[in-house]
């Protein structure tokens, strides 16, 4: 299922619902979401500044949609920095909830004992994939975690800055 068709599916549209603002719900739905049109063969972004949270675990947070992650994770007023990676990476599918969650409980219950979501990486690895694709209807979308980094290559870096090791 391509991404900007996810945000249509009527668990995601509760979640967004459910969130309540709907000036931002109508946001999303003209800039903010990922949409594969914009997309380019083995070439990942990562958005460098902005209001962005990490919530699943410690990892390399890319999404495919360039325009898409601006919007969303340089939200701060400023115009941020945008990394651009290339590679082949192995993910697996976790952009319907009841895989996530299924997904998660099981990676809790082989690494019990890990904190930060740490568990979700273990498990990931020990599944032989080198990250999760999955869907926040209330960040870009589609987005994707590499928990496997060696798996992408920096390419390219962009900023609004003078100072390149902000970046960094």
């Amino acid at each position: 299922m391509k991404a900007e068709e996810l945000i249509n599916l009527p668990e995601n549209i509760e979640r967004l619902n459910n969130y309540g603002d709907e000036y931002l719900i109508k946001c999303k739905m003209e800039k903010d979401i990922a949409n594969t049109k914009n997309y380019k063969k083995h070439i990942f972004y990562h958005a460098s500044f902005g209001c962005g949270e990490i919530g699943v675990g410690k990892g390399l947070y890319l999404g495919k949609d360039k325009t898409a992650l601006d919007n969303f994770y340089n939200c701060d007023g400023e115009k941020g920095g945008m990394k651009t990676y290339k590679g082949n990476p192995k993910f697996i599918d976790l952009v319907l909830y009841k895989d996530y969650e299924k997904f998660e409980n099981e990676a809790k219950i082989k690494f019990p004992n890990l904190k930060c979501n740490e568990h979700l990486n273990n498990y990931c690895i020990s599944l032989g994939f080198d990250g999760i694709r999955y869907f926040d209807p209330i960040a870009t979308g589609e987005e994707f975690v590499l928990y496997n980094t060696n798996k992408v290559k920096l390419i390219k870096i962009e900023q609004n800055t003078e100072n390149l090791s902000d970046l960094l």
